[in-house]
């Protein structure tokens, strides 16, 4: 379980760990809990080989998570408390991209500044269709810093900058067509479609994804040149694995494979 079950809570059920962020009346809004929830969630989605997919969501219907809580900001804290209990945020956004398997976004209402980095942080996302996304720090005198890096990677330079310097929110139709959202659904179809999103995932051979989602990661962050080569070794880390000889073969002989996840 999540180390904070009043901030985060989790499931662990047939290969899927549901976390939450159970703070509907704050709008499930970032703070420490929730920081040191979430950490805790995805270093059990790493570590327990039980877990094979993560959906990740925000409590109630109106939010998915609404950014920082602003009005939990203790300022006697000190300085370096302060700006340590922000970077657990990075941290968080570092380990959606480093844990070694796919974790799907639940966006069930608004998913607004950290709350929209959060939301681009997951591999792949669902969306109700009433959920709205979007930077609106700058209208609070705030700036979007950390998640400016994540932002970027979806939108390229100047859509960025025209949400973080209007604050302006998307709607999920916008999100959709701007490929921030893979899916957007009605409110009522939200987990039959997150359930089938994630079930075929789940039916998937968990090495594969694995190093799928890793060669992904490191690419991006690499020079072309430097990207394709590092690509072409893992080609051939995955061409010995057992995954790719079953799935192959099960191919073959037109039936379904049995994945041993080696």
């Amino acid at each position: 379980m999540a180390g904070d079950e009043q901030a985060v809570r989790t499931e662990l059920s047939g290969g899927v760990l549901r976390a939450t962020i159970d703070r509907a009346d704050a709008r499930n809004a970032l703070n420490a809990d929730v920081n040191r929830g979430l950490l805790d969630a995805l270093r059990q989605l790493r570590d327990n080989d039980e877990a094979r997919v993560m959906v990740l969501t925000g409590a109630g219907d109106q939010a998915f998570c609404a950014g920082a809580d602003l009005g939990g900001l203790n300022a006697d804290a000190g300085a370096v408390a302060l700006h340590r209990g922000r970077a657990m945020f990075a941290e968080v956004l570092r380990e959606l991209r480093a844990v070694p398997k796919p974790v799907v976004g639940r966006v069930n209402g608004h998913a607004l500044a950290g709350g929209f980095g959060l939301a681009l942080g997951c591999d792949l996302l669902v969306a109700a269709d009433q959920a709205t996304f979007g930077t609106t720090e700058v209208k609070v005198g705030m700036w979007p810093y950390m998640i400016t890096a994540v932002i970027v990677e979806h939108l390229g330079p100047k859509r960025t900058m025209e949400l973080m310097m209007t604050g302006k929110r998307l709607d999920a139709a916008t999100a959709l067509d701007w490929g921030l959202v893979n899916t957007v659904v009605p409110l009522a179809d939200l987990d039959a479609a997150t359930d089938e999103l994630v079930g075929q995932l789940v039916a998937l051979s968990p090495v594969v994804l694995s190093l799928g989602k890793q060669s992904y990661g490191a690419a991006m962050g690499m020079a072309r040149n430097d990207a394709l080569e590092y690509l072409a070794s893992m080609l051939s880390l995955h061409l010995q694995t057992e995954d790719v000889v079953e799935g192959i073969t099960a191919f073959l002989q037109k039936r379904t494979p049995e994945w041993k996840g080696r």
